[in-house]
Parts: C-alpha cells; structure tokens; sequence
C-alpha cells in the first residue's frame, strides 16, 4: 500500500502529537479515531507521551489562525476529537505539522476541519492531501463497526477472515480515490469565497483551501462540507475556549 503525503503513514516514527483522542491510524488511509478519557470542550485528549515535545512548546510552535466550524450546533455537530501534532527533527514532509477538528453529528457522521501548518510544496502534494482527506471520510463507516475491535471470540479463522476483509475494503477506498479528477472551485472560509481544489465521491467530499501562509483541508459528508461556516480563529483561543 502506497504511503500517502500528508496522512499518517503506519510505518513513521516521527512527529509528535497531544490528542483529544486516539487510537492508532488506519494502514490504508492514516486516520486516527477516537478513544481515551473525556476531556473539556466534549472532546477527548490524551496527555503527551514519553519523548515528545512540551506541550507549550508544541502550541507555541503552531501559534496563528487554525480552522474551525463557526457554530457546530447549528449543524447538529458536538467536538468529538481535537489533535495537535507537531514536527520532530526527522519529519521531511512540511504538511505533519497540522491541527484538527473532528465533529460529531448527530446521527453519527464525522466532519474533520484540518489545518496545515505549511502548505504543501506542489500541486501533486495538494492532490495527496485531498486524497487522503477522502479516503478517510469515506473509511469513517467501516472504522465505526470495527470500533469496538475486530471479533476475538476464540476462532482464529473467523479473525483473519474478518481483518483481510477490512484491509480489503480499505484498499478499495484508496484505489477508486486515486482515480478521481480534481474539481477548481470556490470554498468560503471567514465568510469569503476562496480558492480550492475539492474531490467528490458518493456523499462524502473533501476540500483543499489556502488560507494565509496556511491551508484548510475539510472533509467528510458532501451535505455538511458544502454548507458548514468555517472561519479561523488563533490557537490559543480555541484550545482556551476549551478548558
């Protein structure tokens, strides 16, 4: 499985990341679900690990505007993750740096407004991060039935058969996404119409969007991402507003 610019890749080792919430990313798509502690705000944060940066510093570092959904309650969306990650000194790719807000609706879909620290250097990397954005919008079902783990009732068989079938489906995700065409178009963020590049595929859709020396990237069901207010608000009041 091709490692993807701007996800998680399974094999990395570095970055560092202060998470309300994780549990490890997915081998296909790189998307990290929800788990551990409640933590303020309605979402949930898992405290740093052994060797990673302060927590301050990391903040410190990714100081300036990150996305969000101005109002998620209008939307029927409640915070169900927030994440942090920053760079170590072996990252080579200038998009790990990135902020996420992940929300809840009611009726259990998942909509994920990212910011990237860095933009991305071309647009074969922008087209990455779409992708990826996609193909984890369009895994978040199949990530929920296997929520609560794969069946481990004693059958060994009956586990593998389960898990190739996830990978599988996973797989297939990712193979129809890469052969999507990029759409152009306009996406408003602070109230302003702005350029982006946007991916559609069924009922889920992501975005790409620069904003600043930054970019957005939002995705999950097309009804939600077409319609949400997104705006920019600086770090520390985010994660203020939270505590």
């Amino acid at each position: 499985m091709p490692a993807r610019h701007g996800g998680t890749d399974p094999e990395a080792k570095g970055g560092e990341a202060m998470q309300h919430g994780e549990q490890p990313p997915d081998e296909a798509t790189g998307r990290t679900g929800p788990g551990g502690p409640e933590g303020a705000g309605g979402g949930r944060r898992r405290e740093p690990t052994d060797g990673a940066a302060p927590w301050e510093l990391v903040v410190e570092r990714f100081r300036g505007p990150v996305g969000e959904v101005a109002d998620p309650l209008t939307w029927g969306l409640d915070l169900d993750e927030e994440t942090l990650t920053g760079a170590s000194a072996h990252d080579v790719d200038p998009v790990q740096e990135r902020f996420l807000r992940s929300y809840l609706s009611f009726a259990g879909e998942t909509l994920d407004v990212e910011t990237l620290h860095s933009r991305p250097g071309d647009d074969a990397h922008v087209l990455e991060v779409v992708r990826t954005a996609l193909s984890s919008a369009l895994a978040a079902p199949l990530q929920g039935d296997t929520s609560g783990g794969l069946p481990d009732d004693g059958d060994d068989d009956a586990f593998v058969d389960s898990y190739a079938e996830y990978r599988a489906a996973m797989r297939a995700i990712v193979e129809e996404v890469d052969t999507l065409p990029a759409e152009e178009t306009m996406f408003v963020v602070d109230g302003r119409p702005a350029p982006s590049v946007r991916l559609v595929l069924r009922a889920s859709a992501a975005v790409y969007v620069p904003v600043a020396e930054r970019a957005l990237v939002v995705s999950g069901p097309r009804g939600l991402v077409d319609r949400v207010d997104v705006v920019t608000r600086p770090l520390r009041s985010i994660l203020q507003g939270d505590g």
